[in-house]
């Protein structure tokens, strides 16, 4: 049986900003130094959205429908 990981890239659990997450990211992966880590933190979402649940949203958040999240 395939076990599913809810946290592929093995970041801390805590609510981040956008610019928090890509920084970790970063710091724990690396990355291009040309990209902000704004930036990084949103291709990444992209790639793994499992870890908008992570981010941290402005009072005036609209859910989407595909995160389970909020």
């Amino acid at each position: 049986m395939k076990e599913i990981n809810e946290n592929p890239l093995q970041l801390e659990d805590k609510l981040y900003t956008i610019e928090e997450f890509g920084y970790a990211v970063r710091r724990k992966f690396g990355g291009d130094e040309n990209i902000s880590d704004v930036m990084l933190g949103e291709i990444i979402l992209t790639k793994y959205p499992v870890y908008s649940c992570k981010i941290k949203k402005p009072k005036n958040h609209i859910s989407q429908k595909n995160c389970g999240c909020c």
